[in-house]
């Protein structure tokens, strides 16, 4: 990212899922770019060495960051990450939300509750539990920014991972709400929804050469992303660039949700196999 793209000076944001991959870049830019953090995991360790690398980077005459570990899936950690915040810097005036929990992969009918209470509680009422804890916070400091990163899952019909696609369409809808009914306190929402991206949660995907190129040939752009693209979305949302942008779902997917196809029709439809819109007269000769 160019240096001093955004400017954040005088916010103060709350990164979920901070110490690797989208949400560490996410952190360090927020940091470069003059703003005030509350670095998480569920490492107190990660948490606070991640801040005190940004302390020593970016600090001047005071901290700028603070670890604070906390499990996205409590209630009571989250609320404590609020109150860090608050007690630390004494406002909350961005918040973005990172980490998401690994899909159940298999045929709907198997399942379980186990895996629809989880993959709901990690995608979806977590983040309602977090962003109604700081909109309070963000209405007292005059208005906020609120960025989930999302999936392009919430736009596709799947025969694999049924209950994950279902928690992140309802995801996007409850951005939507939000950006509906607290529009009115300048709190903006949106969602990044990301395509296949070289971070920590994709590493899988990237051991194999052959797995990776299958994903990547699907995209029109045909190739993987990278956390700093992921990145400098995020810092424009957060950032009051985006000050008039809201209730948005923002693309960082190099056309996925373009859900576009290949030309394989083309070569089936040429004119010595196919003339039914061609002149009719021509056709009859």
């Amino acid at each position: 990212m160019p240096e001093n793209s955004f400017d954040m000076s005088g916010k103060t944001a709350i990164i979920i899922g901070a110490t690797q991959g989208m949400g560490a870049q996410i952190a360090e830019d927020i940091a470069a770019s003059g703003g005030q953090a509350i670095i998480t995991s569920r490492s107190q360790s990660a948490s606070d060495a991640k801040a005190e690398e940004l302390n020593a980077k970016y600090a001047k005459d005071k901290s700028i960051a603070v670890g604070k570990a906390g499990d996205l899936s409590i209630k009571s950690d989250l609320q404590a990450i609020v109150d860090t915040a608050i007690s630390e810097f004494g406002q909350i005036t961005t918040l973005v939300i990172s980490p998401t929990i690994r899909p159940f992969f298999g045929p709907s009918i198997e399942t379980t509750d186990e895996e629809i209470d989880e993959q709901f509680l990690y995608i979806f009422k977590s983040r309602f539990w977090i962003s109604a804890m700081c909109i309070p916070h963000m209405q007292k400091a005059g208005g906020g920014s609120v960025v989930y990163i999302g999936s392009g899952s919430a736009f596709e019909s799947t025969t694999e991972r049924s209950v994950y696609s279902c928690a992140r369409a309802a995801e996007v809808q409850m951005m939507k709400n939000f950006a509906a009914e607290f529009g009115r306190d300048n709190i903006r929402f949106n969602i990044i929804s990301p395509a296949l991206i070289k971070s920590s949660g994709a590493e899988a995907l990237f051991k194999d050469p052959a797995v990776l190129e299958r994903f990547e040939s699907r995209l029109p752009m045909k190739r993987h992303g990278l956390v700093a693209e992921i990145s400098q979305s995020a810092m424009f949302l957060a950032s009051d660039l985006s000050s008039f942008t809201t209730g948005c779902v923002v693309p960082v997917d190099g056309g996925r949700n373009l859900h576009c196809s290949s030309n394989d029709l083309t070569s089936s439809f040429t004119p010595d196999k196919d003339n039914r819109h061609r002149n009719p007269a021509e056709a009859k000769a």
